[in-house]
Order: structure tokens, then C-alpha cells, then sequence
């Protein structure tokens, strides 16, 4: 040691190494605890553990760093005087920091939303601590009854008293620490460089964001701005507007909407017609990154398809495929949504954080009118916070973590659990939903390799072609079966993947092949539209098509048609960051990501976006630009102020 500021560093190091012990004991009482209704908080909880371990590290050392430089910069100087009140005020900020990372996992487990300005914005109301539904559900939570306010307040508590009371005691109270400043610079650093990525991967990856640490998870909540819960400028033109261009895309007009606050909330102003005969089954599969690119059935032509399951089935003569179908690209709960609720994404946020709005989805009005729903899903769908809503959607959430991410042993898994459904006689939903085929595209089994080379071109063809052969057993295991007869399928992808044909790899654009994705009606119902269509779809259609095929008629926000009855005034608008995308019947007008300059492509002549027109028509591609910017405003601010949905809650 060189000095005496040298020997605060260690004391600053070591107050900062308690407040990430507190940080640890936090976290592991988070994951081992139940969630408040019971059952494990996250199923797959050991994967993530020590990665959560480590942005907590990250994020005490983010508030412990302008001390450890202060101390750094002094190393061969005398301490100032007041080097006690300096350690005081690193002790309180790390007992802050334990404080808000007690009530952020709090939250996650009550409400799987994390801490910041939005969440306070949205759910701080007068009352709501003395509120008796508040306080019961404190009391009835499995992980202990009211160890939900106690945690929060002990660990930042404890951690005081032992930092004041060692500060106190100073010098005796931290004894010297071996430190010189060749290990001092790496104590205070490398916590920020290793690994290399992991700056990277805390801010930006979705499926991370529930282990960020909580300073760093209100900082992006910060950053991702608070526009969206003001009334947008010209709010009710753009709600009539919706409302007028909804009714001009449907050839159904027995629709009104009563409620000017809630634009998409429709309600049926005529019955459905009785439907005959048993009600129809329904089987659900979600094929992760399946591209319209690739598809042999929709694609150029390839030597070798690696999809003959799906272009067979899209050939028989009881299957109605849809080839310009169309979803919001990635990440996959844009699928979810979309599909589940007929809901767009937010464009600056992940929909799947909006616990406080209510949605209309189809498996809870399935529900409603007698359908058993249940969900098999071989992925992970605790980290994107698909758990929460699914576990309110479905009767039951079945997955499969030994599957280990491959589809085959899910699939057949689930092939047992729908033998199951069928036998009970009660109408069902399941939903079976892959993984395999998710960046990096790591091959699972032998014998389907069908491209050279071992790019992600090449592995993802080969991760493609395994999830059709899986989706093929799966079919043929259910054929047999007495109720299938009476089944309708729905095969869709979930969002497509750039691979580097518009942009960066994996960058999250709207072009073709980020949106393009296979959509596959199958099944012997006398209404179902068999055949190709070259008509716009988008997986916002699927809930309205359903809910049409099986005569369910009720009061609905759903922004898609029924694709039996769709009318060819169709568009399609979406925001992703600050990419914009419009659809028409004639154009498609898409902003560059890298440079925002807008594009515009013949929807017609020119589906794969080859030749850009915005140089000829650059006022067209400016209006078309423009009108996506004013519905992407309009659906952020009725998603984050919950103006959706009716009374009826998830």
C-alpha cells in the first residue's frame, strides 16, 4: 500500500463487495422462493443464476466506480478529511441498491415487470398500500406471507448496519487489504469487460433483460422515453381512422364501435350462425424462424426444399395456405401476440411487459365457450415474460427444459399430452410451439443436412428441414385418432430472420425476410377457403379466421379479419425501433434502419424488395411512411395506458 488513500480504496472495495453479497442472497431467494400462486417462480432458473450473479456485480461496480476512481486517482496522497463521509455515502447507495433490487424481484414475481419510472407511472395510485385486495395478496403468497415487504427492507437494513458499524470502528473496522495499484485498476474494471459482451447483452438482448441489474434496467426504461402515455396529437382522427379503414378492409360490416377511448374494441351488431354438428378441435403449431424465403412451397425454388412436410400439406386438398402472409419479425413474442390476441407489438417496448392492459385472446374466449387450451412449448418462456400471460391464457402451460431445446422429443411429448385432449371429449386448443430453429441454428440430429458450408445460411436450412420432420411426425401420430377428423391445424411461423440479405445479421428490420412466414390452415371444416391465396395476410388474421370457422362472435379488440371474409383494401402498418413498415395491396414503403431513409417497393411485381422506387416516388413512400408513424403512435399510447381491451380482465 502507497498511501493512505490507498488503503480507502480497499475499505470503498469491500463496502462494495457487501452490497453485492446482499445482491446474491437476493437473487437466490428470488429463484428458490415459489411464485405468489405457487409452483417454481421460473422453471429454468439454475441456467441464469450465475449470470444474474454476474449483472449485479455489474451493476454494483456501475454505482461503487466514480468512488473506486476518486480513491484510484489519490492512490500516493494523503485522505481528505472527511474519507468517512465519502464510504458513508457508498454505503447508503449500495443499501439503496438493495432496496430497489428487493422490490424490482418483487415485482417480477407478482407482476413480471421490472422497477422504473413506467412501472411507477402506471401502477402508483393513492391507496393502493392500504387497498384490502393489495394486502391479501401479500398474505396468500406462497413465498411467504408478507416476506414480499420484509426482504425489500431487511437486506438493505442489514447491510447498513454492518457498514456504519465497521465505519465506526475505522481503522479496526476493515482491516488492510494486500492491495497495490497493479490489482486495484482490474478490481475496479474488469468487472465491466468480462465477458467481453456482456455490456452488450445486458442492454439489448430481450431474454436477458429479467437478469440486468436493477440500475441498469431503469436506466433503459429511462431511455426508451415516456411519449406513449401522452395523448398522441390528433388522437381522435387517428381513432376514426382506424375505425373507418377496419370496417373498408372487411367484407363482414356487422360491426360497430362504441367506445370512442377504445378505437379497436368492436362489438357485433349480428349473431353468428349455428355451427353443426360437434365443435371443432383446434391444433396450433408455431414454428420458430420458419422464413417465407426458405419455404419450398412459397420460396425460390431450391435444389433440395427444406421444408417437404409443409409443402406437402400445403398441397393437399383440404389445406388453405396463404403465400404473402406476414408477421412483425422478431423477437418471437411479436408472433405471440399477434397470433394470440390479433395485437401488434409496441414499438419501442416488449408487449409482454403491459401486464396492466387487458387483451382479448383467443384461448381465454375459447375457454370461456367450453375449449380446454393447453400449451407445449419446447423453448423458454420464462425470460421473455411469455409465462405470465400464458399461464393466464392456457388451463395449462406444459414445457420442456430436458428436451434441451430440441423439437422432436417436445413434440412427441406433447403428441401424448393432445391424445389425451381428444380422448376427453371436450373440444380443445393445443398449442405446440418449436425452438430448434433459433439463432445459431445448431443442428440437433443426423441426415438433414442440406446445405455446405457451415454459415447460418446453411444451418438454419438444416435446422429447418429437422423441425418439418418433426412436424410431420407429430401429424401423422394424431392421424389415427377418432377426433381428427373434426380438427382444424394452424401452421405459422413466428417471425422470419435477416441473415444478412437487407442488413446486419440478426438485425431486427421489417424487410421480407425478417416478416414473410408460412401461414397453413388445414382441416375438413365446409367453410374453410382451400387453396392458394395470393391476398395480404398477417398473423393478426388467425384469432379473427378461428373464432369465425367455430362461430364465435362476442365483442373484441382484435385488429386483424377473418381471412374468410377479407376485403382487398387491405394495409398493414408497424414501427420496430425506428424502422417503419406500410403495407398496401399496391406498395410496400420501408424505412432503412441504418440511415431511417425511406424505401418503396412494388408489392406486386417486386414481393422480395429488389428494386427500390422511392427515388421516382419519393412523396408516395413519404406518405405511406407517415401514416405508419401516426398508427404506431396511436397503438403505443392506447397499449401502455390499457385502452385495448373491454372490462372482461385476462
Amino acid at each position: 500500500m502507497e498511501g493512505a488513500s490507498a488503503r480507502h480504496f480497499a475499505i470503498a472495495f469491500r463496502l462494495a463487495l457487501g452490497g453485492l453479497i446482499g445482491c446474491a442472497l437476493l437473487q437466490l431467494l428470488l429463484y428458490v422462493r415459489p411464485s405468489p400462486y405457487g409452483g417454481a417462480f421460473l422453471l429454468e432458473w439454475r441456467r441464469y443464476f450465475a449470470l444474474a450473479l454476474y449483472y449485479d456485480m455489474m451493476g454494483v461496480w456501475l454505482i461503487a466506480l466514480p468512488f473506486f476512481l476518486f480513491w484510484l486517482a489519490r492512490w500516493r496522497r494523503p485522505a481528505p478529511r472527511r474519507a468517512n463521509a465519502l464510504h458513508a455515502a457508498l454505503a447508503f447507495l449500495m443499501a439503496a441498491n438493495l432496496l430497489l433490487s428487493g422490490i424490482d424481484h418483487e415485482l417480477l414475481r407478482f407482476l413480471g415487470v421490472r422497477l422504473g419510472l413506467s412501472f411507477l407511472l402506471t401502477y402508483a395510485r393513492a391507496g393502493t398500500l392500504s387497498d384490502s385486495l393489495f394486502a391479501d395478496m401479500l398474505a396468500d403468497d406462497e413465498g411467504g406471507a408478507f416476506l414480499s415487504l420484509v426482504l425489500p427492507i431487511l437486506a438493505p437494513a442489514l447491510y447498513l448496519w454492518w457498514a456504519l458499524r465497521a465505519l465506526r470502528r475505522s481503522p479496526h473496522g476493515f482491516r488492510p487489504l494486500p492491495l497495490g495499484l497493479w490489482l486495484a485498476v482490474p478490481l475496479a474494471l474488469v468487472p465491466f469487460a468480462a465477458p467481453a459482451n456482456a455490456w452488450q447483452m445486458a442492454t439489448g438482448k430481450f431474454r436477458l433483460r429479467k437478469v440486468e441489474p436493477v440500475v441498469v434496467a431503469m436506466a433503459v426504461d429511462i431511455a426508451q422515453g415516456f411519449g406513449d402515455l401522452e395523448r398522441p396529437e390528433g388522437v381522435d382522427l387517428l381513432a376514426l381512422d382506424h375505425r373507418k379503414r377496419w370496417l373498408a378492409e372487411s367484407a363482414d360490416k356487422g360491426w360497430r364501435f362504441p367506445d370512442p377511448r377504445r378505437p379497436y374494441l368492436r362489438v357485433p351488431t349480428s349473431a353468428a350462425a349455428p355451427e353443426s354438428g360437434p365443435r371443432w378441435n383446434l391444433i396450433y403449431i408455431q414454428l420458430e424462424t420458419f422464413r417465407g424465403v426458405d419455404m419450398g412451397f412459397l420460396g425460390p425454388k431450391r435444389a433440395v426444399s427444406p421444408t417437404p412436410t409443409l409443402d406437402r400439406l400445403a398441397a393437399g386438398t383440404e389445406a388453405a395456405v396463404w403465400t404473402r402472409a406476414l408477421s412483425f419479425g422478431n423477437p418471437s413474442i411479436n408472433g405471440l401476440f399477434a397470433v394470440h390476441c390479433s395485437m401488434p407489438p409496441h414499438s419501442r417496448r416488449f408487449i409482454t411487459a403491459f401486464t396492466a392492459t387487458r387483451f382479448d385472446c383467443l384461448p381465454e374466449i375459447l375457454r370461456r365457450h367450453g375449449y380446454r387450451t393447453e400449451m407445449y412449448n419446447a423453448g423458454d418462456t420464462d425470460w421473455d415474460n411469455s409465462s405470465w400471460w400464458l399461464s393466464r391464457w392456457y388451463d395449462r402451460l406444459v414445457r420442456y427444459p430436458e428436451a434441451k431445446e430440441s423439437d422432436r422429443p417436445a413434440f412427441r411429448a406433447a403428441a401424448i399430452e393432445i391424445r389425451k385432449l381428444g380422448a376427453s371429449g371436450r373440444p380443445f386448443l393445443a398449442s405446440v410451439v418449436s425452438v430448434t430453429n433459433h439463432v445459431p441454428f445448431r443442428p440437433r440430429e443426423p441426415g438433414f443436412e442440406i446445405a455446405s458450408g457451415g454459415g447460418a445460411r446453411a444451418r438454419i436450412l438444416t435446422t429447418t428441414r429437422y423441425t418439418d420432420d418433426v412436424v410431420r411426425e407429430l401429424i401423422e401420430s394424431l392421424k389415427g385418432e377418432p377426433w381428427f377428423a373434426r380438427t382444424l391445424i394452424v401452421i405459422a411461423g413466428d417471425h422470419g430472420f435477416d441473415l444478412g440479405e437487407h442488413g446486419r445479421p440478426g438485425e431486427q428490420n421489417l424487410r421480407r425476410p425478417s416478416t414473410w412466414v408460412p401461414l397453413i390452415l388445414i382441416g375438413a371444416h365446409p367453410r374453410l377457403p382451400r387453396g392458394r391465396h395470393e391476398a395480404p395476410a398477417s398473423l393478426l388474421d388467425v384469432a379473427p379466421t378461428l373464432a369465425d370457422l367455430l362461430a364465435i362472435r362476442e365483442p373484441v379488440a382484435w385488429q386483424g379479419h377473418s381471412l374468410l371474409d377479407a376485403a382487398p383494401e387491405w394495409s398493414l402498418a408497424a414501427r420496430n425501433r425506428d424502422v417503419l413498415l406500410m403495407e398496401t395491396p399496391a406498395w410496400t414503403a420501408v424505412s432503412d434502419p441504418a440511415t431511417g431513409r425511406p424505401m418503396l417497393f412494388d408489392r406486386g411485381d417486386d414481393w422480395l424488395q429488389q428494386r427500390d422506387l422511392a427515388g421516382e416516388r419519393p412523396a408516395l413512400a413519404a406518405e405511406l411512411l407517415a401514416e405508419a408513424e401516426g398508427r404506431a403512435r396511436l397503438h403505443d399510447y392506447l397499449l401502455r395506458n390499457n385502452l385495448i381491451a373491454g372490462g372482461r380482465a385476462n
